[in-house]
């Protein structure tokens, strides 16, 4: 392991498999698909390939906490975010504002169900989702009865967040911004603020995250739970 501060410390490389260890909980290489045996680093240390030296896995301090709190944060950023309103155009007497479920209320009372259903799902339920999930498991990894839910909330996480797409929704908002200033005044209102904080506050919970520490935390739990059980049978 490599310790991030960048001193002189010692490396260390997960170990290479044997023949005969094709029961042992394995891990391959995402750079060059080479079998080692799985290891968790150490706080603030990485794991290291003995071949192509690709970061397999970092430790970061007190993960669950930070992911925990950004994780808060972006759900109490996601309410204004869609509820006030990102961007005020205006023409002569004519004013409209636009928030992010109005967007969304336009393109069905256009009649793009697909496209209203897609951008509803990428850009409001999708980074909800995101953060409901990464609470719920931050929370429920202290708890060993919860493993199983929280197992559950990893793989939807996992799946789900492909589809929370801030930066392209944040994108065509600056290209609306950028067309449409020639033909009236665009304002930027508090909603945008907003949406651009819940948009860096996703992309540090994503970096934050550490699923390894999460199932590591789980097994000392469910150790600490299993340790308790048998010291009470043994006392009955």
């Amino acid at each position: 392991m490599e310790q991030d501060s960048g001193q002189d410390a010692q490396q260390y490389r997960p170990q290479l498999l044997d023949a005969g260890q094709s029961r042992v909980w394995q891990r391959a290489c995402h750079q060059c698909d080479l079998l080692l045996t799985r290891a968790h680093a150490p706080v603030g240390q990485r794991l290291l390939c003995p071949r192509c030296g690709a970061t397999l896995h970092r430790n970061m301090e007190r993960s669950v906490a930070h992911t925990a709190a950004l994780s808060l944060s972006g759900l109490l950023l996601f309410i204004p975010s869609a509820t006030l309103p990102l961007l005020e155009f205006s023409l002569f007497s004519f004013g409209a504002e636009n928030t992010l479920l109005n967007g969304v209320q336009a393109l069905f009372a256009a009649g793009y169900i697909w496209l209203a259903s897609i951008v509803l799902f990428c850009s409001v339920l999708a980074p909800l989702g995101k953060f409901l999930l990464l609470a719920f498991i931050c929370w429920g990894s202290g708890w060993a009865s919860l493993a199983k839910p929280v197992a559950r909330a990893l793989r939807w996480y996992h799946h789900l967040q492909e589809w929370g797409m801030l930066d392209v929704y944040m994108l065509g908002i600056l290209v609306a911004l950028v067309k449409m200033s020639d033909l009236g005044k665009m304002t930027v209102e508090p909603g945008l603020y907003c949406f651009v904080a819940m948009m860096v506050i996703s992309s540090a919970a994503t970096v934050s995250f550490d699923a390894e520490t999460v199932w590591a935390r789980l097994a000392r739990r469910a150790a600490a739970t299993g340790g308790g059980d048998k010291d009470r049978k043994a006392a009955q």
